[in-house]
């Protein structure tokens, strides 16, 4: 075994936040965004002291927690993850040009449309704080209707490039402004809710043991219902049953939307299921809505999944096609009482690949189908 000490020295920018060095190995958390925490030194450098075993060729990135605040180049790009053999006792120093989710200050956010911001929204059920934007569909300061409410996970990679993982969001508030003002969908609220270094837990109903996380959504879902939604309700003018409510998100956000669609659908009676992780603990979540005799999901549900998703050096194997995955779900709800573009809406979108960029080019269809009039 040998002992690498690593330390890295960070931008002037970095916000006053942990950070973690992760990688693919087991001493480096196996790529979760909250690896392993360094420890804060002077000049803006962070260290730690790792044994790892000798002739282990290691990857590994610099994290502030989450997926989106990866480490990124001088133009804030994602990096390719640094490589070390490890042979002996070694100092290894390194260097963060940027953060991936503080994009250049000099470089305008792309927000279209009326915006409030809510920093350090407090949970006690998450016990923890997190951003919160909001939407505010046209002329909303200058009429006195209530609206319907879309909530999404993920928050500040829908709106915003400034925020986005590798500076690509979904276009969300464009492409609401843009199908309000032409009379396409119901004019809504749409609430983003930040992400945390607690992802992985926050959005999966159970543990995968072979992540060595999950089982939390229970609380994110308080929080949202008990603490988010009584805030948007009481300081925003909403229409606040569920059938004006929806509840939306793509990846692990797409695995919380279905599950928390399908246990509370008397308060969200829409749901958009986007590139869901339903591969998370050998698909728990399909064979437990095939099996709950008593299934009464949410009256709406956009399901899809884009047909390059996956890995593709497990192509081959059935049980790792995330479109395969998808399409079973598609039938069990089916086999629920759903119907095919009336109470679901399936897409398998060609050539579409696991990203931001792919679910921006699906935001237009989501919206009309969830909100059209």
């Amino acid at each position: 075994m040998a002992i690498i000490n690593f330390i890295v020295t960070v931008p002037d920018n970095t916000p006053e936040e942990t950070i973690y060095i992760t990688g693919n190995h087991d001493e480096l958390n196996n790529w979760d965004p909250a690896g392993i925490p360094l420890a804060p030194s002077e000049d803006n450098t962070h260290s730690v002291e790792i044994e790892l075993p000798e002739g282990t060729e290691i990857e590994f990135k610099f994290t502030r927690g989450t997926s989106a605040s990866m480490e990124a180049d001088e133009n804030f790009e994602e990096i390719e993850s640094r490589v070390l053999t490890v042979e002996d006792d070694e100092e290894i120093s390194c260097t963060v040009e940027n953060w991936a989710d503080l994009l250049n200050p000099e470089e305008e956010g792309t927000l279209t449309g009326n915006f409030r911001v809510h920093r350090d929204f407090y949970s006690s059920a998450l016990g923890d704080s997190r951003t919160i934007m909001v939407y505010l569909p046209p002329d909303y300061d200058n009429e006195e209707e209530a609206y319907p409410v879309l909530y999404l996970h993920d928050g500040q990679n829908v709106f915003d490039s400034a925020t986005s993982f590798g500076g690509s969001e979904w276009e969300v508030d464009e492409t609401a402004e843009r199908l309000i003002n032409e009379g396409r969908i119901k004019k809504l609220i749409i609430v983003g809710i930040y992400n945390s270094k607690d992802r992985d837990d926050e959005y999966t109903p159970s543990v995968d043991f072979s992540e060595g996380s999950g089982g939390k959504v229970e609380y994110y879902a308080n929080f949202i219902i008990d603490e988010l939604k009584p805030f948007i309700d009481s300081n925003y003018r909403t229409l606040t049953s569920a059938s004006d409510t929806a509840i939306m998100g793509s990846s692990l956000g797409g695995l919380c939307s279905l599950y928390i669609g399908w246990q509370y659908p008397h308060i969200f009676s829409m749901a958009g299921v986007i590139s869901p992780s339903l591969w998370w603990d050998d698909r728990d979540i399909i064979k437990a809505i095939q099996e709950d005799e008593d299934f009464e999901g949410p009256e709406k549900i956009w399901l899809d999944i884009g047909t390059c998703e996956g890995d593709e050096e497990e192509e081959e194997e059935e049980t790792a096609d995330p479109v395969e995955d998808t399409r079973w779900l598609a039938e069990v709800l089916l086999d629920k009482g759903y119907v095919l573009n009336e109470s679901l809406f399936y897409l398998e979108a060609e050539g579409a690949d696991h990203s931001e960029m792919a679910w921006a080019d699906r935001v237009e269809q989501i919206l009309l189908a969830l909100f059209g009039v």
